[in-house]
């Protein structure tokens, strides 16, 4: 009978005191980062748009290989919270500076893959996304300054990522808002060409990207090193890891990077269908994804948090608390975001008035905002219970399957059956897409009932 009424118990929606304290202190803090993080996105894409459609589209698919990246290396960063939130749990300190080491390595690896051909080809990468040569033009000049920015990632996300896992938030969140207000001012400053500086269009918009990634790097860097923090490590730390930890972290974390990649890959290949649709569509796509990240913030804290303290409950081998604590985030996810979705509908007008871009853009915005609106609370749930409850749980393969079906056997067939066969509208095509996020909160409902997501991934570490 418990487990058929866990969802609607009546032990309150933020638990008891221990668990509102403990959540609020995760969730509050990594919810303000990406908070100012969304910030500086729309900002950035607000600024973008007052260039054009062909700016906003060129912007938008440039960024793709940057979000393939950024996934990849958020999933080590997954990766990266799964074992120290365990190891912290468990109180094994010394195995710490083991996987931060591994987590470098492994993500200035990917970084190199993807930094060299976006520099040296920013062309051909962009042709690959669309035909219009405008767009490919107005990209390539924002790909190759910004691609030097993914080897300054690498850092801000292996180390923020360790943090948090040990309960330090505060330095990610501080580091990432000098980072965002560097961003926006240079942004400004170089896309119109301020204080007597010539304007340089997207161009602008990559430098100052990539000026602001190496602040906030700098900063994590010099507050850990300073304080010699625990996730701090030295280079003969690099080659002083266990052929266990790699071959239990590559089992997990490599199918979930693997995962990442192709899920990623997949998410971005919706943009060329986009893309090949028309040039308004992928603009108005684009607008949409970074106004949908905004109301997105709350959910990547409260994930966040349920991994940690998920992870955290499983390495004390309390797998009752760390099962009833997943039911409490999802409680939260819930009534949250059917809040998140009512105020996106009303707010359509506003959040799109500063974009100076056609009639056609922003008619097609408006329609695409009202289907992100509705879909926001399957999406939610379906994040907290993948990226919180079953990665920290180490229930790694399970949530491959969820997101590689949801993308490759729904979102895809779909995306291309409606925009390039049936051509409908791209509101219906973007509606027809984000079904795969239904079918993956359903599937989450009963895997987290099931409890088979628990999973003691250090156990005999």
């Amino acid at each position: 009978m418990q487990d058929r009424t866990a969802l609607t118990r009546s032990s309150g929606i933020f638990g008891d005191r221990e668990f509102r304290k403990r959540f609020l202190s995760i969730a509050i803090p990594v919810t303000l980062q990406q908070f100012l993080t969304s910030s500086l996105n729309l900002t950035n894409n607000i600024l973008v748009g007052q260039l054009g459609d062909a700016s906003v589209a060129a912007v938008g698919l440039a960024n793709q290989v940057y979000f393939i990246l950024n996934v990849v290396l958020l999933g080590i960063g997954g990766g990266i919270s799964v074992y120290i939130s365990q190891f912290w749990g468990s109180r094994k300190y010394d195995q710490i500076k083991k996987v931060v080491s591994l987590s470098m390595i492994i993500t200035m690896t990917a970084a190199l893959i993807f930094f060299i051909p976006s520099f040296a080809a920013p062309r051909f990468i962009l042709s690959l996304f669309s035909k219009d040569m405008s767009v490919i033009g107005l990209g390539s000049e924002y790909l190759r300054p910004v691609s030097i920015s993914f080897l300054l990632m690498t850092f801000s996300i292996c180390f923020s990522s360790a943090l948090r896992s040990t309960g330090n938030v505060r330095l990610p969140l501080v580091a990432n808002f000098v980072g965002i207000v560097v961003n926006t001012v240079l942004n400004y400053v170089l896309i119109f060409g301020k204080l007597g500086l010539p304007a340089m269009g997207v161009a602008g918009s990559a430098i100052a990207t990539v000026v602001a990634r190496l602040i906030e790097s700098l900063i994590i860097l010099w507050a850990v090193y300073a304080s010699n923090n625990i996730v701090s490590i030295k280079p003969k730390d690099l080659f002083n890891i266990s052929a266990d930890l790699i071959k239990r972290f590559f089992s997990t974390s490599g199918e979930l990077i693997a995962k990442d990649v192709v899920w990623a890959t997949g998410t971005s290949i919706y943009m060329v269908i986009y893309a090949l649709m028309s040039t308004e569509a992928a603009a108005a796509v684009n607008i949409t994804s970074t106004i949908r990240s905004m109301t997105f913030v709350f959910f990547q804290g409260v994930s966040n948090a349920c991994l940690i303290m998920v992870g955290n409950k499983i390495g004390e081998n309390d797998n009752d608390t760390a099962y009833e604590y997943a039911l409490r985030f999802l409680r939260i996810t819930l009534v949250i975001s059917a809040a998140v979705g009512c105020i996106l509908i009303f707010s359509r007008p506003l959040v799109l008035a500063p974009y100076k871009v056609s009639q056609t853009v922003i008619d097609n915005a408006m329609g695409l905002l009202v289907v992100a609106a509705v879909i926001v609370p399957f999406q939610s749930f379906a994040s907290v219970a993948i990226v919180g409850a079953m990665r920290g749980g180490g229930d790694i393969r399970y949530t491959i399957f969820l997101d590689l079906a949801a993308v490759w056997f729904i979102g895809m067939p779909l995306a291309w059956l409606g925009g390039l066969v049936l051509h409908l509208d791209i509101v219906w095509v973007f509606l027809l897409v984000s079904l795969q996020e239904v079918f993956k909160a359903v599937l989450c409902y009963w895997r987290i009932r099931s409890k088979k997501w628990i999973n003691n991934v250090v156990h005999g570490i």
